[in-house]
């Protein structure tokens, strides 16, 4: 028998001791699902992080573009006048070309890096308001447990317990 894993584990113990709780029916569990990609990207607050992510994505691009067109002429250089050039200058301008590359490169991983961390920040807050609004409707609404769609093993769920919709509309109107 294939062993669970350690999030299946920690699932299936909280919903049998959910269902196995004294004086709890199965029947009177209320099990909630909500899809947080889904949230994310459909909520105002996420279109426009999106937006703005999708705004310095084109700025860093934009750089390194400029940077990347200056080491292609120095190649082409390199390429084209190479040959006819004395050892010394060529070896400076082959020494030139090596250094751009290697500053496009480490800039390259910067911005990826700066991308990166900037994404977890606009993606983290929103997440964590999200979280409130989804501890707001369980107790509003009376849930027992609700679930992330994204991350949990559910195989199977009625789609009248996904409350990602409910979640949206009270997070969008909070904004």
């Amino acid at each position: 028998m294939k062993a669970m894993s350690g999030g299946r584990v920690v699932l299936a113990a909280a919903v049998l001791a959910i269902l196995c709780a004294p004086g709890l029916a199965a029947a009177d569990a209320k099990i909630g699902y909500v899809d947080l990609q889904r949230a994310l990207s459909e909520s105002a607050a996420g279109k426009k992080a999106k937006e703005d992510f999708r705004g310095q994505v084109e700025r860093i691009e934009g750089q390194l573009k400029g940077k990347k067109d200056e080491l292609d002429k120095l190649k082409s250089d390199l390429e084209t006048k190479g040959t006819v050039m004395a050892d010394g200058q060529r070896r400076k301008l082959e020494a030139e070309f090596e250094q751009k590359r290697l500053d496009l490169k480490r800039r390259f991983e910067d911005s990826q890096a700066e991308l990166q961390k900037k994404d977890q920040e606009l993606t983290g807050r929103i997440i964590q308001d999200l979280q409130g609004i989804i501890k707001e409707v369980g107790d509003r609404d009376g849930y027992t447990l609700i679930l992330e769609l994204g991350s949990s093993p559910v195989l199977y769920y009625k789609k009248s317990s996904d409350i990602t919709d409910d979640v949206l509309s009270v997070y969008n109107a909070k904004r």
